[in-house]
């Protein structure tokens, strides 16, 4: 006997492998939050006054100044690290600049952001992409290690172990550390995150190929707005992470909180990788490539931005915003277009029926 499964109850397999897909890409692509960040806070700045010891200081969204004592590590996800107090373990930033003026008795890393140090640094510095300062009190017992930026060490600096800036820097390492970011890899890490980001991007064009283009259609139409939602969705972010901090209650909500929003960034991001692709396609005269060739060309487009030096970084996070922002538009104006044409009749290149873009 065959039981027949309604229409209307059937499974959306498309949708749910397109999450999926995204879930693994992120994992694979995004910089790992401290294994502590959300023991003390998840989101907000922290300080540490003068005169006082902590045992530790971890936050995931957020500056932190250290002005006494912190006796293990100081780590914050995306932010920035000030440390004018002495620091027993290490000071660790996924995304942001560090500063230390002080002793540290461990290492300095950032994966994604510049480092300045004035005084003496017991471990290692390791930046992924940035650069290192040093100043002329700073004295540093290991290595200092620069994958994606320079190394610029003022006249009186010591560095007791070897320096390597560029790609050289995460090639020879023995131990395969590549904990600290893809800049420490180079360029084989750009371009391996650039493959997985273009694989992504594939994914979600073979997958979900009517919501990619009603999205990108949007985008088309109102960049403008697209990219003022996108900005007005940070704050919003934060303030509701805040309501939810002091709430009490929402705490278990303010955990889903912020992996959802970076899942919404990202697919910002392939949502703005798409529509540059086509658009290079269409500039191109290969506007018959198809979905997944768009889909490539634009995630390489779009990543190569990030090698931009200064200026690269907001560049993506920009097209991230302006995808976002895209999305927010496409959920408020969710109307019916006859399939493979815009309004008014008008032939709609975007349309997920149209021949020219069939992929």
């Amino acid at each position: 006997m065959i039981l027949a499964i309604p229409s209307s109850i059937r499974t959306p397999v498309r949708p749910l492998l397109a999450i999926s897909g995204l879930v693994v890409c992120m994992v694979a692509l995004l910089p790992p939050l401290p294994a502590y960040a959300l023991q003390q806070r998840a989101f907000g700045n922290v300080t540490v006054p003068s005169g006082e010891t902590r045992e530790e200081v971890s936050t995931a969204v957020g500056d932190v100044v250290v002005n006494g004592r912190v006796e293990d590590d100081v780590q914050t996800g995306r932010g920035d690290i000030l440390v004018n107090g002495s620091v027993g373990g290490d000071v660790k930033s996924a995304v942001g600049n560090v500063e230390v003026r002080n002793s540290v008795g461990g290492d300095v890393k950032s994966a994604a952001g510049d480092v300045r140090v004035d005084s003496t640094v017991e471990g290692d510095i390791d930046v992924g992409t940035g650069d290192v300062f040093l100043g002329p009190n700073a004295h540093i017992n290991g290595d200092v290690e620069c994958g994606n930026g320079g190394i610029f060490p003022a006249p009186g600096a010591r560095v007791e172990g070897n320096t390597r800036a560029g790609m050289a820097s995460g090639l020879d390492r023995p131990d395969g550390d590549f904990d600290h970011g893809p800049g420490i890899l180079g360029f084989l890490g750009w371009l391996l995150l650039t493959l997985i980001f273009a694989a992504c991007t594939v994914l979600i064009s073979v997958l979900a190929p009517g919501t990619l283009s009603s999205v990108t259609r949007n985008l088309e139409r109102s960049p403008g707005r697209s990219l003022l939602f996108g900005v007005v969705s940070v704050p919003v972010a934060v303030v509701l992470g805040v309501v939810l901090f002091i709430s009490f209650v929402g705490w278990f909500l303010l955990v889903l909180l912020a992996p959802l929003y970076l899942a919404f960034l990202f697919f910002g991001a392939l949502v703005a990788a798409y529509f540059v692709g086509r658009k290079v396609l269409l500039a191109t005269g290969r506007h018959r490539g198809g979905n997944a060739l768009a889909a490539v060309v634009g995630a390489f487009v779009v990543s190569a931005t990030s090698l931009i030096p200064f200026v690269g970084e907001l560049i993506v996070f920009t097209f991230a915003l302006l995808g976002a922002g895209a999305t927010i538009v496409a959920l408020m104006n969710r109307r019916r277009y006859r399939p493979g044409y815009g309004p008014y009749g008008s032939y709609d290149p975007y349309g997920p029926y149209a021949e020219t873009w069939r992929g």
